[in-house]
């Protein structure tokens, strides 16, 4: 899904002149870090869940021929990269913006201009190429909202702006984009990408018990090998669990600009825990 640690470094250069020496330790400049943490790591979940899907997908028309000899002629398109075709640019203008607070934190003006109205284009699209991905996605009020949230994210960092003017006058429309993000994710495990993982890990399930209750074409030691292949592949986490974290993740990164810009070591240190654990869930997924 994402570009990954070189694509993120090369925006820097990008936002404004280089930080001087001493603002590189500072809370906005930790906090710029961390997002760009947050960002790498969210798109190695959602690859994650990625090929989960797939599996799932491919292993119960699998599975479905196994028991009644039916082959699936189309299996159902994936969800999960349409999803992370939103998550990619409108977490790209949250890199941007915590960059523009740590630039400007070193006393530099902030630019970025033509990479987050990029971005903000490519956001627009996808959203709109969501809608044709049968699932419980955000009501067009909320993308409305959200858009407008990374609208305010994306427009030029005024003149004389320092960080903590900036943060707080677009603390509502990150909350707004971030929303939007977590709709899209799912805010239960009934809706967006949660939701449709769901239902593949349901039709997943149903075709194992449709195995195990036909001997069709399998002698009771084939049927339980396929079975053990197939637990052993999904076993390592619960379906609904990595997914789940990416919320958490993206809900922390609203609280934690508004400690950046106001200077808030405390606060920045409390992202890094939420990174922290973020990660670490990401370790046992992988």
């Amino acid at each position: 899904m994402r570009r990954g640690c070189l694509a993120l470094l090369a925006l820097l250069p990008l936002l404004g002149c280089a930080v001087p020496p001493g603002a590189s330790s500072g809370p906005a400049a930790q906090h710029a870090r961390l997002v760009g943490a947050a960002d790498l790591a969210l798109g190695q979940m959602i690859d994650h869940l990625a090929a989960r899907e797939r599996i799932e997908l491919d292993q119960a028309a699998s599975l479905r021929f196994a028991a009644a000899a039916s082959v699936t002629r189309t299996l159902p398109a994936p969800a999960t990269p349409a999803v992370g075709a939103v998550l990619d640019p409108g977490m790209d203008l949250v890199v941007i913006a915590a960059q523009r607070l740590a630039v400007l934190a070193g006393g530099a003006p902030a630019g970025g201009d033509a990479e987050a109205a990029a971005a903000l284009a490519r956001l627009d699209v996808a959203l709109g190429a969501l809608r044709g991905v049968p699932g419980r996605w955000p009501s067009d009020t909320l993308r409305r909202r959200g858009l407008d949230g990374f609208r305010t994210l994306a427009a030029p960092v005024p003149a004389g702006a320092d960080p903590a003017t900036l943060a707080a006058a677009r603390q509502g429309g990150l909350a707004a984009g971030v929303a939007l993000l977590q709709a899209v994710m799912g805010i239960d495990a009934r809706s967006g990408l949660r939701g449709v993982l769901a239902q593949r890990h349901e039709a997943w399930r149903e075709a194992q018990r449709g195995l195990l209750a036909t001997g069709q074409r399998m002698d009771p030691a084939q049927r339980m090998a396929l079975w053990n292949r197939v637990q052993a592949a999904l076993a390592a986490d619960g379906f609904d669990v990595p997914a789940a974290e990416v919320v958490s993740l993206l809900g922390a990164l609203v609280p934690a600009q508004a400690a950046a810009g106001a200077g808030d070591a405390a606060g920045v240190a409390a992202f890094q825990a939420a990174v922290d654990r973020f990660q670490a869930v990401l370790g046992q997924a992988r």
